[in-house]
């Protein structure tokens, strides 16, 4: 038991680790006054330029992927998780959207949920990110984009459990298969929720582009 509370412990502090922010203040710009005043990748491009948005996405990224892998291929104990791996992806997003390092303020957890993705299915991070891409070349927004990606990615997880037939509550305790996870139902709630979660703090970008006001990103 202590070693699954230190796990969601660490889980947590290090998404809220604020990469964007501590490389821009690297730089000498502060993102949290600058932009559109957030510390995710996007807002990292706009202020410090494309190969900065790379770098905050690519750090950002592995904060949820870290502790999802380690315990998805059973680096770490199956006795030490919580119900499945996909929970600490979930509370890593929490930290990154709400940093304890930055009075609770933080992302808008885009990288940081695609890390949870690639961590349980790595496969899906390429999709992800060709979906992305076809998205913004046509709406020419990130925030549309993630948005869309996002509701894909959830319904292509449901849609693997239920083909796989693991659609159910599974205690990975009784139940060996393979060298990793399976798609069960506590993977789709967690997946959920991290959809979740990135939706909400996008319901600024969400209004903006209701009325038409929300500007694209053009680096």
């Amino acid at each position: 038991m202590l070693f699954k509370i230190l796990f969601l412990v660490l889980a947590y502090l290090i998404g809220s680790v604020p990469f964007g922010y501590l490389i821009g203040r690297l730089k000498g710009h502060d993102l949290l006054k600058e932009g559109s005043k957030n510390i995710g990748a996007t807002n990292a491009g706009r202020v410090l330029g494309k190969k900065y948005a790379i770098l905050t996405y690519a750090f950002d990224m592995v904060k949820s992927f870290l502790f999802v892998f380690l315990f998805n291929y059973k680096i770490l104990p199956v006795e030490w998780c919580v119900l499945n791996p996909m929970l600490y992806g979930l509370v890593a997003n929490l930290g990154h959207c709400f940093s304890i390092f930055l009075g609770f303020k933080g992302g808008k957890s885009v990288a940081c949920a695609s890390g949870a993705v690639a961590g349980y299915c790595p496969y899906l991070l390429p999709v992800m990110l060709i979906l992305f891409f076809i998205i913004k070349k046509l709406g020419g927004l990130v925030s549309l984009s993630s948005l869309l990606t996002t509701f894909i990615t959830v319904l292509i997880g449901i849609g693997i459990s239920i083909f796989k037939g693991t659609f159910y509550f599974i205690d990975i305790n009784n139940y060996e298969i393979g060298t990793r996870y399976p798609y069960d139902a506590w993977f789709c709630i967690f997946l959920f929720f991290i959809g979740l979660l990135l939706f909400l703090k996008h319901i600024p970008n969400i209004r903006r582009i209701i009325k038409g006001e929300e500007k694209p990103v053009n680096y």
